[in-house]
């Protein structure tokens, strides 16, 4: 059976005269298209597999890795925010969502299975630290709406910025740990 349309090339026998695409029936391109995104996911997952280590160490660096980009965007928001060079609004977004990052930085680190105490451990202060900047976060988003003094703005820009290097530095040795 042909393609579609008078003249051209039946299916399979190279491509249609004027075009670089062989002809193919419905059901021949369907199965080329699921062919060729279940090969993409494949390389995807191998490609992640090999880029993120795994194991506890591995999980925690990139929840403490999420955080700390968190934080370092909900500083960069508040000090432009402060220096009036972006609005409440668009701080606003900013905070929220950061701190939704934070949250899902925070459910990944808290949700890992731990096997001994020092893993507890290890879980735990990693847990802290992501909970500090979400509460430093939050702060922020109340200094734009005007329930923080703006006199504690800076002091806010400079914890956030502390807490991200400590978050990303807390993500370097885990990621060095897991290998």
């Amino acid at each position: 059976m042909g393609c579609p349309g008078a003249g051209e090339a039946p299916t399979g026998t190279g491509p249609r005269p004027g075009t670089t695409r062989p002809c193919r029936r419905p059901g021949q391109a369907r199965a080329a298209r699921r062919r060729l995104v279940v090969h993409l996911l494949g390389s995807l997952a191998l490609l992640a597999g090999c880029a993120n280590p795994g194991g506890l160490d591995g999980h925690l660096s990139q929840a403490a890795a999420q955080a700390a980009s968190a934080a370092a965007s909900a500083s960069l928001g508040l000090d432009l925010y402060l220096k009036g060079r972006t609005s409440a609004t668009v701080a606003d977004i900013t905070f929220v969502d950061m701190a939704r990052e934070a949250s899902t930085a925070e459910d990944a680190a808290t949700q890992q299975v731990v096997a001994n105490p020092d893993e507890l451990a290890r879980r735990d202060d990693v847990a802290e630290a992501i909970a500090t900047a979400a509460e430093t976060i939050g702060r922020a988003r109340a200094l734009v709406s005007g329930a923080v003094p703006r006199d504690e703005g800076d002091g806010l820009v400079d914890d956030l910025l502390a807490q991200a290097d400590a978050l990303a530095t807390t993500a370097d040795h885990l990621e060095e740990a897991a290998g």
